[in-house]
């Protein structure tokens, strides 16, 4: 192919591109890139402007100051960014019921000094919070108990969740909602309703 041709072949796939591009520019773009290449600029582009510009102006007086950031920052090694992540980072606790204050069918009716039957009423009425141990087994964290007993409520709250396991687990999280104490703590404090309350949003945040 001869050089004429070449920079013809050139010049028609780098004005495609440049076409594709300017057909998804906006009106403000087209005029800022027609201002730069020196192009004269219909007057009816030129109202066209000033109206997006009042519309954007008013959009941020509403929303008060438009903050505005200082970019991306420098560049750091990977071992260096780790050492930031750490610095900021802050352990999550929620999870931690799962290695702690659970214990065994056997234990426990022992422990409340009830029946094995009680128990496992509690458990299918859902006024208790029984975790799946293999396939026919639970285990039961202690804190929902008090005075032989378990707390009141767990079976208002527990509907509002997929399993035991994930109600427990918002159970035992620090929740704005029961004043950034876990709601079990709300619950052991008597507060039923608000934490049934609670327990109702949950979802809606997530």
């Amino acid at each position: 192919m001869s050089t004429a041709k070449q920079a013809s072949s050139a010049r028609a796939s780098l004005t495609k591109a440049i076409g594709s591009k300017v057909e998804r520019m906006d009106m403000i773009g087209l005029i800022n890139l027609a201002t730069t290449l020196k192009v004269p600029v219909p007057a009816a582009a030129k109202t066209i402007r000033a109206r997006e510009r009042k519309s954007i102006g008013r959009i941020s007086s509403r929303g008060g100051k438009v903050l505005q950031g200082a970019g991306i920052g420098p560049v750091v090694s990977a071992s260096e960014g780790n050492k930031l992540l750490d610095a900021i980072t802050v352990d999550d606790h929620s999870a931690d019921w799962v290695e702690s204050d659970l214990v065994g069918a056997g234990e426990l009716v022992k422990r409340l000094r009830i029946s094995r039957g009680t128990l496992d009423n509690w458990r299918k009425a859902k006024k208790i919070v029984a975790l799946r141990k293999g396939l026919r087994n639970f285990v039961y964290p202690l804190r929902q108990f008090e005075r032989r007993r378990p707390v009141d409520g767990l079976d208002l709250v527990a509907p509002f969740f997929t399993s035991p396991e994930e109600t427990w687990e918002w159970l035992v999280a620090p929740n704005r909602m029961t004043g950034d104490k876990p709601p079990i703590e709300a619950l052991r404090e008597g507060d039923v309703a608000l934490v049934a309350s609670a327990a109702e949003g949950a979802l809606d945040y997530v």
